[in-house]
């Protein structure tokens, strides 16, 4: 799974934070690209890697890599709970284009 913040406070809390830390992140539905809420609704992926990035425009940096702890359903969001696996320094970013705009959580490539 793939999921993009657009506030650069929170590549800043999971810097503080650092490795072997639990943070989370909540979505709307609407945000959720319909695929990974097929295979969430359907009890897949109970585990797995999450990339975050972070969203400028139509570019993201690719902030962090994390794995996937939980992800808890209310009536219009999700919420994504995860251990943070590995940070990327600024200078270790790789900047790949954010293909859906409209969805702030993807599928993984």
């Amino acid at each position: 799974m793939r999921v993009a913040v657009r506030g650069a406070w929170v590549a800043d809390n999971l810097q503080r934070l650092g490795e072997g830390a639990f943070y989370h992140l909540a979505y709307p539905t609407h945000q959720v690209h319909p695929q990974v809420l097929e295979k969430l609704r359907a009890g897949t992926p109970k585990y797995g890697r999450v990339e975050i990035h972070l969203l400028r425009e139509r570019l993201a940096l690719h902030i962090a890599d994390a794995e996937l702890i939980a992800v808890h359903w209310f009536p219009e969001l999700i919420r994504v709970h995860f251990m943070i696996a590995r940070l990327y320094v600024e200078s270790l970013h790789t900047e790949v284009e954010w293909e859906d705009p409209d969805h702030l959580v993807l599928p993984t490539r």
